[in-house]
């Protein structure tokens, strides 16, 4: 069998992988604070969306992809629910099965109404739903319509499919400002009462506080947001909210307090943090955030393994360019591939004068060990970007991942005008794994969740030897399913899991050269 290892040298100043970045957007008018999303039923399937201008407001514009990122398809626009009404704050997330949803704030600039809405797409993002509305803005006096982040449980357990929408108070709202969050458990059609989430820990005088929400591999949902409420704490806090319970009732945990310096002077810099649980590991969290401590803004890290109970004391510093050396990394956004592959992405100054107001590039790492450790960050732009004077409405990047690729999308100004691209990493940048064996193993496994048994399928285009083994979440063996040489074409296994608990596995074929090349996650239900 030929094998071809990548070697990579993974070096801070360059790493010898070209780059493709498309413009998905492709217009004349304003594009920026883009998501994106891939489908976990069919990887070849991506979905971006971005807020853009369209004629004298603001709307969604929407691209997807069903060849793995290479081509998209042409933007189309989300319609207004009255003409005048603007939009912004574009989330998406996936049911396990491919369906794709995706919320959004539709308003009236003056703020007197507006809704935070919901849509979605059974055809991999071709076409989408009439939007629902989830929650008005007149819903309570400090108007509770921004960021509405939406997450959905694919754990398999008792809340699963059940979605969550997550927001805060709108900056010019009422004081005090609050995190909220509304349910369905009917794929959308209709919503939970408004729920007031940091009722035991208020968000209180943080007027930009985003509560960012994610749903652990056992089904916990988990948001966290920045609190600063003198009457029950004279410091700042950054608050892990945890449900058991489908969203209804929460336990508050204390991720960290900001400590000196943390907090960014320079408002040409965008603060932001993430929260996202490990989808193949219960318990790891990871919390992901721009911060000044070193003397510039870095983008830093720290995790819990016990589901939000405690966390680690010392963050992990994500960027490795030289510690304090001036540079700015800002906007970072992060998440989780469904076997634990954990990625980050930021905007980043190193190469190109350091200072807020210098061009940016892109900027990417991956952790393989739930965060505690990164690998050296690469550099997925071709092209660097001018810098984009906006403070506000341009918040936010995007960022996907599976087990073969990482496609990140952002706000580039290289054009001259304000545009979406995207960028394909191939996983191999930062694992290193054999790329000619991996590109030929598409794993597919059926059903799953499974009880009793599964059948795993995959096609071969030469001779070879393989091993097909069942691990944890973790990596330790449990069993070899098979150890032999596979002829070429499709190959056929039946798994047997009556031996097995509810919960995770990874199904793992390995070259005899002993490198994993594919894996897949396998749930087993009881």
């Amino acid at each position: 069998m030929k094998k071809l290892l990548i070697i990579i040298l993974l070096t801070q100043a360059s790493i010898c992988v070209s780059q493709t970045n498309i413009n998905i957007s492709n217009t004349a008018g304003w594009d920026t604070e883009p998501y994106i999303a891939v489908n976990p039923s069919n990887p070849n399937n991506i979905v971006a969306a971005w807020m853009r201008l369209s004629g004298f407001t603001l709307a969604i514009g929407t691209s997807y992809s069903t060849d793995g990122g290479t081509t998209w398809s042409s933007p189309t626009t989300i319609p207004h629910l009255y003409p005048a009404f603007t939009m912004a704050d574009v989330s998406l997330t996936f049911e396990t099965s491919g369906k794709v949803y995706m919320t959004f704030i539709d308003y009236a600039t003056t703020l007197d109404s507006g809704y935070v809405m919901i849509t979605k797409s059974i055809n991999g993002g071709a076409t989408w739903s009439t939007p629902v509305k989830v929650l008005s803005g007149l819903a309570s006096p400090d108007k509770p319509i921004d960021r509405p982040w939406v997450v959905i449980d694919n754990s398999g357990g008792v809340y699963d499919g059940r979605i969550y929408v997550v927001s805060k108070s709108v900056d010019i709202g009422a004081m005090p400002h609050h995190i909220w969050m509304e349910y369905s458990a009917d794929d959308g059609v209709t919503w939970s009462s408004q729920i007031l989430v940091d009722d035991s820990i208020p968000s209180n005088l943080i007027t930009n506080s985003m509560g960012v929400p994610t749903v652990g591999a056992d089904g916990s949902l988990y948001i966290a947001y920045m609190s600063y409420d003198p009457p029950s704490s004279p410091f700042p806090r950054i608050v892990c909210l945890k449900s058991t319970t489908g969203g209804t009732s929460f336990t508050p945990y204390i991720i960290g307090y900001p400590v000196a310096g943390s907090g960014m002077t320079d408002t040409l810099y965008q603060g932001s943090y993430t929260l996202n649980a490990n989808p193949a590991v219960i318990g790891n969290i990871i919390f992901t955030f721009t911060d000044n401590r070193n003397g510039d803004p870095d983008i830093l890290s720290v995790r819990s393994s016990n589901g939000g109970l405690t966390w680690t004391v010392t963050p992990v510093r994500v960027n490795d360019d030289v510690l304090s050396n001036g540079v700015g990394q800002d906007m970072s956004w992060a998440g989780f591939s469904n076997t634990g592959k954990y990625m980050v992405a930021w905007r980043d100054r190193r190469n190109t004068g350091g200072t807020s107001s210098s061009p940016f590039e892109m900027y990417t790492t991956v952790s393989l060990d739930g965060g505690a450790t990164f690998k050296p960050n690469y550099n997925v732009s071709s092209s660097p970007s001018p810098f984009i004077n906006i403070q506000k409405g341009n918040d936010f990047v995007g960022i996907c991942l599976d087990d073969n690729n990482i496609y990140s999308d952002w706000c580039d100004l290289r054009t001259g005008n304000t545009e979406i691209f995207v960028n394909k990493t191939p996983m191999t940048v930062f694992t290193g794994i054999e790329e000619d064996v991996a590109s030929e193993i598409k794993l597919n496994v059926f059903p799953n969740p499974t009880s009793d048994n599964a059948t795993m399928v995959f096609m071969l285009k030469e001779k070879q030897f393989l091993k097909i083994t069942l691990t944890d979440v973790n990596g330790k063996l449990l069993k070899t399913i098979s150890s032999q040489d596979f002829n070429t074409g499709e190959q056929k296994l039946q798994i047997s899991t009556s031996d097995l608990s509810a919960g995770s596995y990874l199904l793992n074929v390995v070259s005899d050269s002993n490198v994993i090349v594919s894996t897949t996650l396998l749930k087993v239900e009881r």
